[in-house]
């Protein structure tokens, strides 16, 4: 609002024009639909990747064990088994490589 004098002394009050929201001539506006797309491009390129690299190295080590195809006993400490997760040979499937069909080299 605007204060304007007024040869008579007193003040009266004008309104002030009000902002416009329309965009300037030649703005596009997309809907910000560049950070979706960016993003749906980047989870296909990982996607991509993960299957080539389980393609590659379908086996890791196992969890369990940690590696070693033993387990320590719960009671008796230091009495070994073989690991029940792997069968004593260190090493499980990836995640997906079972999926892919890929099991062992």
């Amino acid at each position: 609002m605007l204060l304007s004098p007024s040869p008579t002394g007193t003040l009266t009050l004008t309104p002030s024009p009000a902002p416009t929201l329309t965009p300037p001539p030649g703005h596009r506006d997309d809907g910000g639909g560049g950070l979706g797309l960016l993003l749906i491009l980047a989870a296909f390129v990982y996607v991509i990747g993960y299957a080539i690299s389980v393609q590659l190295h379908p086996l890791r080590t196992c969890r369990t064990c940690d590696g070693t195809g033993l387990n320590r006993g719960g009671i008796f400490t230091s009495s070994m088994r073989v690991c029940r997760r792997c069968g004593g040979t260190r090493r499980e499937p990836r995640p997906g490589a079972r999926n892919l069909g890929r099991r062992d080299r």
